[in-house]
């Protein structure tokens, strides 16, 4: 019965750690909204809206954005007519990062 008892504890003892530790050894995610990917959009200013893991920095076409206590965040980006690649990376305080090119054709 002891031994049950002393596994059970390790096992507990081991989840926990790898919850705790979940930030150091995983990256943020990265999940964008709007626009779509291959969009056609008539716009100079294109609306750039997602989610990633509460109160981290995003970097939207080199524009930094900060996520709120939700992990929401949004910025409006320039945009030229013709093909345009945005970059969009998000990193957390322990240097992991996450990234996207969302690609869009302004008309």
């Amino acid at each position: 019965m002891r031994q049950w008892i002393f596994i059970g504890l390790i096992l507990a003892a081991g989840g926990y750690f790898f919850y705790e530790a979940r930030g150091v050894i995983f990256a943020p995610t990265l999940e964008i909204f709007t626009p779509e990917e291959d969009a056609t959009v008539g716009t100079a200013r294109l609306q750039v809206s997602g989610r990633t893991d509460p109160y981290l920095k995003v970097w939207i076409s080199g524009r930094e954005a900060q996520a709120d206590g939700n992990g929401f965040f949004f910025d409006a980006v320039p945009v030229w007519p013709g093909y345009n690649a945005l970059g969009i990376r998000v990193a957390d305080k322990f240097g992991n990062e996450t990234s996207k090119i969302l690609k869009v054709v302004v008309k």
